[in-house]
């Protein structure tokens, strides 16, 4: 059994290593939508029965909330079918498990990138707009980031278009390095202008409050800091990997879908 034209690599060190890859992923992958399910609960216990008296429920936030734990659970599923596919269905096909994760074409492979590129989108959106409402609803401070997140946009669906175009080729093939490249480097600089806009705001707004009142809005400033500080920490490395040619993006692929994103709520 074959799986397409040709197999990518003749070198069984590199198959051997990207099926590994694969298993370690999603062995990641499920302890930490673990976590995010326990995250998830308690993110709609707090916005629908904790919130201050009176105060309606932040119907934004909760719906976001929702769609993102739903995109984690269907990337969560895909990932476990490519894992079945590959190592019951497809394992005695020529190249073995890791030749089936090489195709890029198939459609469980298109699905779960475009589940991710959604879920970057959809969690920069929420960056962008805290951004836009800690400054006052003021639009021209967020036009900069809104234009990378349209270069954003652009750069997914250039990656989706081109892993259905390529056929079994490599990750790092020259024909997808300029879109993966970019998707990462836009959505990298969108969180760290945003998550930066809104650390001045609140230490500005903190400095000013403070002549008048003891109370401190740091804490406040550090979780902002702290949660855009550790999905950019993340951002950066999945770059850095991808630009090293490191099978072990796929696990920190995968741990950036269930866990990163519940921070920034």
């Amino acid at each position: 059994m074959r799986y397409g034209a040709n197999v990518i690599f003749d070198c069984p060190f590199l198959l051997t290593h990207l099926a590994q890859s694969k298993l370690v992923s999603i062995f990641i992958q499920t302890l930490l939508y673990g976590a995010y399910t326990v995250v998830f609960a308690l993110t709609i216990w707090i916005l629908v029965w904790r919130r201050p008296a009176g105060r309606s429920i932040n119907k934004l936030m909760l719906w976001i909330s929702i769609v993102m734990f739903i995109l984690a659970t269907m990337h969560i599923c895909v990932n476990y079918t490519r894992i079945f596919m590959a190592f019951i269905t497809y394992r005695n096909a020529e190249g073995g498990p890791a030749a089936f994760f090489n195709i890029l074409s198939n459609f469980t492979q298109i699905f779960g990138s475009a589940i991710y590129v959604t879920q970057t989108l959809v969690g920069d959106s929420v960056v962008l707009v805290r951004c836009y409402i800690v400054w006052g609803r003021q639009w021209y401070i967020v036009a900069f980031p809104i234009l990378l997140l349209l270069g954003s946009t652009a750069s997914g669906i250039g990656i989706l278009y081109s892993f259905a175009h390529i056929g079994d080729t490599q990750i790092f093939a020259l024909e997808l390095q300029d879109w993966i490249v970019s998707f990462f480097s836009l959505t990298l600089s969108t969180n760290f202008i945003c998550t930066a806009l809104v650390a001045y705001r609140i230490w500005y707004v903190n400095r000013s409050i403070m002549k008048f009142t003891h109370r401190s809005w740091n804490s406040v400033m550090l979780l902002v800091i702290e949660s855009g500080a550790i999905y950019s920490a993340t951002l950066l490395s999945l770059l850095i990997l991808y630009k090293a040619e490191s099978w072990f993006q796929y696990v920190l692929l995968d741990a950036v879908s269930c866990c990163i994103f519940c921070m920034i709520f």
